[in-house]
């Protein structure tokens, strides 16, 4: 079977688009696991740093798990992985345009 040349154009766009959308797909994943496992990773540094006995009274940041000292530490750390997936959105997005 003979391909006229319209015809071996699109197949080949049609190929491009399976290979794209396969780099895409794989790549999204790769990202959705960084962020699980970072997420992973802070409630473990949090679950480290924090004080085994509940206190009865808040601390001065709102929570009653950590201890006064480590709340700013918790606070980056959340603020910063918000900050990262944040990016990641943009860039994703941008790059789709």
């Amino acid at each position: 079977m003979k391909y006229t040349t319209e015809d071996a154009l699109k197949e080949i766009n049609r190929r491009a688009r399976t290979i794209l959308k396969k780099r895409e797909r794989r790549i999204t994943n790769f990202l959705a696991t960084t962020a699980g496992v970072a997420l992973i990773a802070l409630f473990a540094v949090i679950g480290k740093f924090s004080v085994p006995e509940i206190a009865e009274t808040q601390s001065e940041y709102g929570a009653f798990i950590l201890s006064a000292e480590t709340g700013g530490y918790a606070l980056t750390a959340v603020l910063g992985f918000i900050l990262g997936v944040c990016v990641t959105l943009v860039v994703k997005r941008l790059k789709n345009r």
